[in-house]
């Protein structure tokens, strides 16, 4: 099995609903250090994906390029439309969802990212976008950049504006431009974050719910993130259920763990779920067993985004994801 370890490297303040548009704190990302005896004592390689206020941050640059270096990670990009310029106002609230966003003012916010990152000397080709907010519209903005793997899925997730990924696919595939949840013919590798319904068939039966509207959408969004699901994630649960769904995802054909953080939960504070330094400890403590665990019972071997795109055909025909679709409707044709 393949680990994927994603950092969202950002600003601090977004875990209380704030979504500032200038003046933001970068503070946190000089605590990314404090990852470095987990990281290199287990053969992590980090992708770091970071924000256009990072990236515009000059005093940081070396910090993250050293990590870079020193860690074998790769920089990739996260797109934070909300204070990524240029800046425009437009009629819903924050934070816009992507797919109510003109194209052309999200090609010009990826422009400004690539532009902050191609001052560190970064060509990334890797990307995720901020709350998972991708839909259709934005695919098709980064299918006409450099980006070749995105991770931008949260299966079995759905927030206000996206995404509404309630049954998407938990192991890599190549999607469809209309409709992310589903295998087709984009070129850009989908590499989701590895969060399980409780069985194969929770998600679309919630899926069908929800296009039904049996039930108000925060019941079934409630349901499917606190009852329905088993998350892979180490900020979201404990170090028994993070063993749990790594061995579903095994026994379920999984090839690939994805795993994500942000760069502020390692700084006391930076988020709610770490507001001292002794719960931080306690974090690193749990990404160190997992690790642990992950590379003495599941053998895991860690790569980069843009490393694990490598793996994969150049292209949608040979998808594992879309073999299966194709074998499942062929199935039911018959």
């Amino acid at each position: 099995m393949k680990l994927v370890v994603t950092i969202d490297v950002e600003e601090e303040g977004l875990f209380q609903d704030r979504y500032e548009p200038k003046a933001v704190s970068v503070d946190n990302v000089r605590h990314l250090a404090r990852l470095g005896g987990v990281v290199r004592h287990w053969g992590i390689r980090p992708t770091l994906l970071v924000t256009h206020a990072v990236a515009s941050h000059r005093p940081h640059h070396e910090v993250l390029l050293n990590l870079r270096d020193r860690w074998g990670a790769e920089i990739g990009a996260h797109l934070h439309h909300w204070n990524t310029p240029p800046l425009e106002s437009l009629p819903h609230p924050d934070p816009v969802p992507s797919e109510l966003i003109p194209t052309r003012l999200l090609q010009e916010k990826m422009e400004s990212l690539f532009r902050a990152l191609g001052d560190m000397g970064v060509e990334p080709s890797s990307f995720r976008m901020g709350r998972f907010n991708i839909g259709p519209r934005m695919l098709s903005v980064l299918e006409g950049t450099r980006i070749q793997v995105d991770s931008s899925i949260c299966p079995t997730r759905k927030y206000y504006g996206g995404p509404d990924h309630l049954f998407a696919p938990e192991d890599p595939y190549f999607p469809d431009p209309a409709d992310l949840r589903r295998a087709g013919s984009s070129r850009i590798l989908e590499v989701p974050l590895t969060v399980l319904p409780l069985t194969r068939r929770l998600g679309r039966f919630l899926g069908r719910m929800d296009g039904r509207s049996l039930f108000p959408d925060a019941w079934i969004a409630w349901f499917s993130k606190n009852l329905g699901s088993f998350p892979a994630q180490p900020v979201w649960t404990g170090l028994n259920r993070l063993k749990i769904a790594a061995m579903i995802h095994r026994s379920r054909g999984g090839q690939v763990l994805t795993i994500f953080f942000h760069s502020s939960e390692i700084m006391a504070g930076g988020s709610p779920y770490h507001r001292t330094e002794e719960e931080v400890d306690r974090f690193l403590k749990r990404l160190d067993s997992f690790f642990a665990w992950l590379r003495q019972e599941l053998s895991v071997e860690s790569l980069t985004l843009s490393e694990l795109g490598r793996l994969y055909p150049n292209g949608a025909e040979r998808s594992p994801a879309l073999e299966e679709a194709r074998a499942a409707r062929h199935r039911r044709a018959v």
